[in-house]
């Protein structure tokens, strides 16, 4: 894979973002409009056993009005409480992509996905084009993607700005084909300039960078039932323009890159890509993937990637009994150190299963999913006692069991879950090992013509961990009410939950909530909210404490 990546990259090389708008629809769209919400909430909080967690009265006004000059949108944003005040543009951020028949510009603040290992999804200011006339499939882009910011030496927290270089780049896309049936080469360049900020920060480790991303993105459908995508991408980046060049560089067919590029001493050339072949019949399905990230892999046109990691993937399915009955399944392989250069190999294996069986008064649902890690060795040898080789095995199940007509309706369901983690390596497994199970049943009785619910459960949960044995068990009740042709909605729920440390009362808490949301009009509502939720613990390090949380909110949309 990596091979055919490289030969690719060699063969290719020889903000509020908004929706495009069709010129042709812009003179039937209004010159002015103006829409959008207002909200008023007031918050009381009250707290006995601790310290008060929020303030006692709380206050805040929001709103969101959104100007609209010939269908082209420009959102605000204003809030007003006892803790902030602020009259925002979302990031000062704007951007307009007109679009006529098969022409589309791009100007102000974008960000376009042409591919996931190239161009994807990065913030820039600047402009472009797209064409596509049949299946031609051309796109350019260019702009500013990064903005020069200085050291701050006297401000320096989690909010101050991290300095940067300011960063050019422009994209480049060409194509043929459908979205369905497509070929495209895409090119991203981007470089900081070296001049653009005054001093070298010392508290960051920041170096001006340059880099040239050449990609393959495909897609083709064939024989009716078969699907095959690839995306492939390779990356030359050079981490620090002043670093020492390396004298006498010959690359002999490609030595025209270094007219492309900065190459010195700093320099990468590193590889991602992804490939699958599906199947997609009637009733079945199989897909087979293939995934490999380079470590340390990066495009200046995209923001991260999961990189060191190499993937073998089959998925498949199959429905049975006219699509009543489904099972799915999931098998794969994964390890990184794929340069061969870490002290160790972590090697981790994948599998799931799911079947299901649904129809319209009963259903069951099953899935089990067992993920393993082990170690191997990479430069160093494993030492037994340290070794990693663990397993988790997980288990779900629901079923469910309804009756409904139009005068009452009954729906039962439980819910089950067995975790557990081994560990293989017998040295570590007796402070590592741990499982849970929990299970939880449910009954609702509902009124439909009347708007009346009633709701309760019961759950019961066990955790065993090095440390000991933990249980939690207790029930839930509710109830739901709509009044006045469904424009008054009342809601109330009340839970206990207990606690037992390896056999021993370790308390309670009992938690109650009230709802209550009435729409005066089509452009008017409000809503009211009171929350009690009482600790008893029994737990000396852990104190006992009551607190009412309540909330009064008015909405007005224009």
């Amino acid at each position: 894979m990596k091979t055919l990546l490289i030969f690719s990259f060699i063969l290719v090389l020889n903000i509020g973002y908004l929706a495009a708008q069709d010129v042709e629809q812009l003179v039937k769209q209004k010159p002015f409009t103006i829409n959008g919400t207002l909200g008023l909430g007031l918050g009381t909080y009250s707290s006995s056993g601790i310290p008060a967690r929020q303030r006692a009265f709380s206050y805040l006004f929001n709103g969101a009005p959104t100007i609209s000059l010939y269908g082209i949108a420009f959102p605000f944003s204003v809030v007003v409480s006892d803790q902030q005040r602020g009259f925002t543009q979302p990031f000062n951020q704007y951007g307009i992509s007109p679009t006529y028949k098969w022409v589309t510009l791009h100007a102000g603040w974008q960000s376009i996905q042409w591919s996931p290992y190239t161009l994807a999804g990065y913030n820039f200011l600047g402009g472009g084009l797209e064409l596509n006339p049949g299946k031609l499939r051309f796109g350019f882009i260019y702009g500013r993607f990064n903005k020069a910011v200085e050291e701050d030496p006297l401000q320096v927290s989690a909010f101050s700005q991290t300095p940067a270089y300011r960063r050019k780049g422009f994209s480049a896309k060409l194509g043929w084909g459908t979205e369905r049936n497509h070929v495209d080469v895409i090119v991203v360049k981007g470089k900081d300039q070296v001049g653009s900020i005054k001093n070298q920060p010392s508290s960051f480790n920041l170096t001006p960078s340059e880099n040239l991303v050449l990609g393959i993105s495909s897609r083709f459908s064939f024989l009716k039932y078969f699907t095959f995508d690839m995306e492939a991408a390779g990356s030359i980046f050079t981490r620090n323009l002043l670093a020492d060049t390396v004298k006498n560089l010959k690359l002999e067919k490609v030595d025209f890159i270094k007219d492309l590029i900065t190459l010195n001493a700093s320099t990468q050339l590193l590889t991602a890509g992804h490939t699958s072949l599906g199947y997609q019949g009637k009733n079945y399905n199989v897909l087979v993937k293939y995934k490999r990230i380079d470590p340390d892999f990066k495009s200046m046109g995209a923001y991260y990637f999961e990189n060191d990691v190499q993937n073998y993937t089959l998925e498949g399915g199959v429905k049975l009994l006219k699509g009543q009955m489904q099972l799915n399944g999931t098998f794969g392989l994964q390890n990184d150190n794929l340069l061969h250069d870490k002290a160790y190999q972590s090697n981790r294996k994948i599998g799931s299963i799911n079947a299901s069986y649904n129809k319209q008064q009963f259903g069951i649902d099953l899935r089990y999913s067992n993920y393993g890690v082990t170690q191997d060795r990479g430069l160093n040898p494993v030492v037994d006692t340290l070794r990693v080789a663990k397993t988790n095995h997980n288990l779900n199940a629901m079923l469910r069991y309804s009756i409904a007509d139009t005068l009452i309706s009954h729906s039962f369901i439980l819910v089950g879950n067995i975790q557990a983690l081994v560990d293989l390596n017998k040295f570590t497994s007796a402070q590592s090992q741990s499982d849970s199970k929990m299970a939880n049943l449910s009954y609702q009785l509902g009124f439909p013509r009347k708007g009346l619910n009633f709701n309760t459960s019961f759950n019961y949960t066990i955790a065993d961990i090095y440390l000991g044995h933990t249980v939690f068990f207790g029930p839930s009740v509710g109830a739901s009410k709509d009044l006045l042709e469904g424009k008054l909605g009342l809601n109330a729920m009340l839970s206990y939950q207990q606690q037992k440390n390896n056999g021993k009362d370790a308390g309670n808490i009992l938690n109650g909530s009230f709802n209550g949301s009435f729409r005066f009009t089509k452009r008017n509502a409000a809503n009211l909210s009171v929350n009690y939720l009482r600790s008893n613990s029994k737990d000396i390090t852990l104190p006992s404490f009551n607190e009412i949380y309540s909330n009064l909110s008015l909405t007005h949309s224009f």
